[in-house]
């Protein structure tokens, strides 16, 4: 095989959108491309064909079924080039790494989070021999692009624009119909429960009713008890949140700390202005005040009041929609050129 094999340990969430991407466009840049994932995943959702690791209990046994059925993959098919997307738990990678110098072929890893902060989400051990080994070490932002050089000592990594999530919008939209008579709709997106996705700061501008604005959460965690939150709890699919972001004005993301955001680029991509706390890579997906806004970290609530007040101005905040759209798709192009560099 003269191809690319893929490796997504989790398939599932930002990381998994990201896979699609790569996978799309390197496939349109005539590469075949294989990708290995958990089985059951949104990865597999049709958008892209993926090679499923057999079903195996709990966390650890479905993450060595990854490894080893893309080590497998990887002695079978002999790919030039292997494609690693991120990491959770290195000592169990480990096979997939020896499986792509065994066939002689070049190693990519692309790192989305240079810090695990819990326990429960892996644990970096193991993983500075895999950078150092790895040809190519590829990031989406500057920001982790400083965390793999401090902590692994590299300084020939790959900076790539986050891109467009492809995966997605190739599944048709299901347009979200919103209650209620005029007035202006600020979304929150994604897992809500994790504390760091910042749904302390959505609820504070609910209560405190931000003049003319609602607010709409959608995702995993979103609390359907809470006044002033339109709450659609549960797994989204790929049609579904696509268009209930493009039914909002704005995106909210008031992170406690990110390394990047997809559902800023979503926001782009559908003219919802993200609305987004000025921590870690976001900075270098906004141009505040031209495609949308960052909100000083730790900022009170009132920041954030005065940031949907200039936005619901209808002018300015189309200006900026269209000037978000513009960026997601040069973004991607950035992204898709330096891509087929990067594997060719």
């Amino acid at each position: 095989m003269s191809g690319v094999l893929l490796v997504d340990w989790l398939g599932r969430g930002g990381i998994a959108q990201t896979s699609e991407s790569w996978a799309i466009v390197l496939g349109a840049a005539g590469h075949e491309v294989i990708v290995v994932t958990r089985p059951d995943r949104e990865l597999g959702s049709g958008a892209v064909v993926v090679t499923a690791a057999p079903h195996a209990r709990g966390r650890v046994g479905a993450h060595r079924a990854v490894a080893r059925a893309a080590s497998r993959a990887i002695r079978d098919l002999g790919p030039s080039t292997v494609v690693i997307q991120n990491y959770v738990l290195p000592p169990l990678e480990s096979p997939v790494y020896s499986a792509a110098r065994a066939v002689g072929a070049r190693v990519v890893v692309v790192v989305h989070d240079h810090r695990l902060h819990t326990l429960a989400a892996g644990t970096r051990v193991g993983m500075k021999q895999h950078l150092r080994s790895a040809d190519v070490v590829v990031t989406h932002t500057q920001f982790v692009a400083e965390g793999v050089r401090a902590f692994a000592g590299r300084t020939d990594i790959a900076v790539v624009p986050h891109p467009a999530q492809l995966g997605m919008l190739r599944h048709e939209r299901e347009d979200l119909v919103l209650p209620g008579g005029p007035g202006h709709w600020a979304g929150h997106f994604g897992v809500l429960q994790r504390a760091y996705k910042g749904g302390d700061v959505v609820e504070a501008l609910a209560r405190t009713g931000a003049d003319g604005w609602r607010v709409l959460a959608v995702g995993v965690g979103a609390r359907d008890d809470v006044p002033g939150i339109h709450a659609i709890p549960g797994y989204a699919s790929p049609g579904k949140l696509v268009g209930a972001v493009g039914a909002t004005d704005v995106t909210l993301a008031p992170y406690a700390h990110a390394t990047q955001s997809g559902v800023v680029v979503l926001g782009h991509l559908v003219g919802s202005v993200p609305v987004a706390s000025a921590v870690g890579g976001i900075p270098e997906q906004i141009e505040h005040g031209v495609d949308g806004w960052l909100v000083p970290a730790g900022a009170p609530i009132d920041a954030w009041t005065t940031a949907l007040a200039t936005l619901a101005d209808e002018d300015v905040r189309k200006e900026m929609a269209v000037a978000g759209t513009a960026r997601a798709w040069r973004d991607h192009e950035r992204f898709a050129a330096r891509v087929a560099e990067v594997v060719a």
